[in-house]
């Protein structure tokens, strides 16, 4: 959450604690402000951060409704229903408050609002269905037990879930270095090992994505049970009685068993009816259903308020749905049935338009869920769910894909870019996950940044369109001069890209022959532009020399060295120096004009499993230091990193 609020919450979170203090001094216990600042300078952010109002002031019909019973218990980890007392209070004396000065001339639609949601409140924030994912994950560390002021129980219960071998994406470092408690979103960072920043995503503008949620079976069959269901009687634990059960499920097409007692022994029903509660199409709080606004809001809303909805409900599908179907099963306690269905989503995410296959899911699935298990019980507990349930994978792909989040084509599981949307929303405060711009609008620049991370599949899409949008030779000449400015990844990455240029390339290509960094990949696109060999049947005046190739490599070694193995680093100098050759190559790399060939040394000296060449390299890599000084200049085209 960002640290500096914008002025006006700013001011309004001063102002309030100091009309709080001053309020109870002047009056007392009796009648003085009873809410917390801490908790309504929070309440603050959410609706900043949240809400999407410009001003406290602006609040409106159906706001507190959304920043109380959607956003809040996304957003806010709560461990017990005792610690959610002091929020409608707070909600509350921030109402009181900016009626008395002047901030509102009249809060009593807020007022009443806020008498609606209070009884239903602490459910809401407890209710795993309405939790985010980084929230389900800390949660479930305090379902657990774990001491959050013990950083080794806190890494303990990472590893025991095991998430880093699973998705073999984390690396070694503390999660929460020097930190007592964990962060929701490092925690979630740690958990899925996100970097920094993922490649851009192309995504549908939100009327597109509305469109695409209006499209889910699941929130259709979910909002007609629910007006069906509205005045009908309910059991003590808010679920339709048996006498309704077989009129319920001729509605949407479902089989009763003739032996059905209750709606748990009508699983599809269950989930239905379950779904329709958590996206508050149904109050089943009484003894009797009603309805929510949300049935309105579906599927005829505004876009904004239908998205809301739908990722409810995905959120629902994925964390709860399973649960759901497990309840009453006699199986090992210990089951994380939650973690699995979040953990498939995100292996999904991660792997974008390459997606996975059926039977990969279903691994990973079994394997998630029971981490916690031995290994006796996890063969035991697997055979006895694919008894009562089939594959856990394939029933949370089913349910995905009714929703309109989940395609499956010839067995290759994808999300739709509905999904995509949703988790990039999720994780927007963990990693930066840059949208592109409209292939009119998009720069060499950004074309070449993308290309650096992005699957190839994806890479070849953009290319192909950026392409079509302008003139060949134009293309070619501003994806040369980002080569020519970057550093080695986007120099490999621009000159690639110029190359599927094709002939209108030629004469950018040959302006950059005299290029100290460029000229060796000129001569590479030209000699394959004549139909030679650059290496076996080169052109006169366009043979690769020596120097040349230390060049190149040196780029392909620096733009690896983040993601290199020692094997693998060791495959590429094999393919570039026959062996023994070694310390000839590195003579010509620290001489190379090119630093980012020197700077490679580094990593050779470094990572190669031979010792004996991995100290020719740190030596030739001295000798680079020594011939430079230590404050050489040098700018950023040669892509060397201060």
């Amino acid at each position: 959450m960002p640290t500096d609020m914008p002025d006006v919450f700013d001011a309004t979170a001063d102002e309030f604690a100091a009309w709080t203090k001053e309020t109870n001094a002047a009056i007392g216990t009796a009648g003085a402000a009873g809410g917390d600042p801490a908790e309504t300078r929070l309440l603050l952010e959410l609706m900043r951060d949240y809400l999407g109002v410009a001003d406290p002031c602006d609040l409106g019909p159906g706001d507190l409704r959304a920043l109380l019973l959607d956003i809040y218990p996304r957003k806010v980890t709560v461990l017990s229903r005792e610690d959610t007392v002091g929020t409608i209070p707070a909600a509350r004396d921030l109402l009181r408050f900016m009626a008395e000065t002047g901030r509102a001339s009249s809060v009593a639609t807020l007022e009443s609002e806020l008498d609606e949601i209070e009884p239903g409140f602490p459910d809401a924030v407890m209710d795993p269905a309405n939790w985010g994912i980084a929230r389900s994950f800390v949660q479930g560390m305090a379902s657990d037990g774990v001491d959050f002021s013990d950083q080794g129980a806190i890494d303990r219960w990472i590893a025991g879930h095991n998430l880093r071998q699973q998705l073999g994406l984390l690396g070694d470092e503390d999660p929460f270095p020097g930190n007592s408690e964990p962060d929701e979103d490092a925690l979630i960072k740690e958990a899925f090992g996100l970097p920094d920043r993922l490649p851009a995503l192309r995504l549908p503008g939100q009327a597109e994505l509305a469109a695409a949620a209006r499209e889910s079976q699941l929130l259709a069959c979910a909002r007609a049970l629910a007006v069906w269901a509205d005045g009908r009687e309910l059991t003590e634990d808010g679920d339709l009685v048996p006498a309704e059960l077989t009129a319920a499920a001729r509605l949407l097409g479902i089989e009763v068993p003739a032996a059905a007692a209750s709606i748990a022994d009508v699983p599809e029903l269950r989930q239905t009816w379950h779904l329709a509660c958590c996206t508050y199409f149904i109050d089943n709080d009484g003894s009797r259903a009603g309805v929510h606004d949300a049935v309105d809001e579906w599927p005829d809303g505004s876009d904004e308020n239908v998205l809301d909805i739908w990722a409810a409900a995905f959120s629902h599908q994925c964390g709860h749905s399973l649960q759901i179907d497990g309840q009453g099963d006699e199986l090992p306690a210990g089951l994380s049935l939650g973690s699995a269905g979040v953990g498939l989503v995100m292996a999904l995410f991660l792997a974008r338009g390459e997606g996975m296959r059926r039977g990969e899911c279903r691994s990973l699935m079994n394997e998630l869920a029971t981490v916690d298990l031995t290994p006796a019980d996890a063969a035991k507990t697997r055979a006895a769910w694919l008894r009562a349930h089939g594959e856990m994978a394939d029933l949370l792909l089913d349910r995905l894909s009714h929703h309109g989040a989940v395609e499956v084509d010839s067995d290759v599981a994808r999300l739709t870019p509905l999904a995509m949307w949703q988790l990039r929303e999720e994780l927007a405060d963990t990693t930066e996950i840059p949208l592109l711009p409209a292939t009119a609008q998009m720069t060499a620049a950004d074309l070449v940044a993308f290309g650096v991370d992005a699957p190839k599949d994806e890479l070849a899409r953009e290319q192909q369109a950026w392409l079509a949008a302008r003139p060949a030779a134009e293309a070619a000449r501003e994806l040369l001069r980002v080569a020519a400015d970057g550093g080695p990844a986007e120099r490999m990455t621009g000159a690639s890209l110029a190359t599927a240029v094709g002939a209108a390339a030629e004469p950018s290509w040959r302006e950059a022959l005299d290029d100290p960094v460029l000229g060796a990949y000129a001569k590479v696109a030209l000699n394959q532009l004549a139909g030679h060999d650059p290496t076996a049947d080169p052109l006169p005046g366009l043979e690769i020399g020596p120097d040349e190739a230390a060049s190149m490599l040196g780029d392909t070694l620096m733009a690896m060295s983040e993601v290199i193995e020692g094997e693998e680093l060791a495959e590429v100098v094999r393919r570039a120096v026959r062996p023994g050759r070694e310390e000839q190559l590195f003579e010509l790399m620290w001489r190379s004009a090119n630093p980012a060939a020197r700077l490679s040394l580094d990593v050779l000296g470094r990572l190669h499993p031979d010792k004996k060449i991995a100290k020719a390299a740190r030596k030739a890599a001295h000798k680079a230091r020594s011939r430079l000084g230590p404050r050489s200049p040098v700018g950023p085209r040669w892509g060397v990193c201060p």
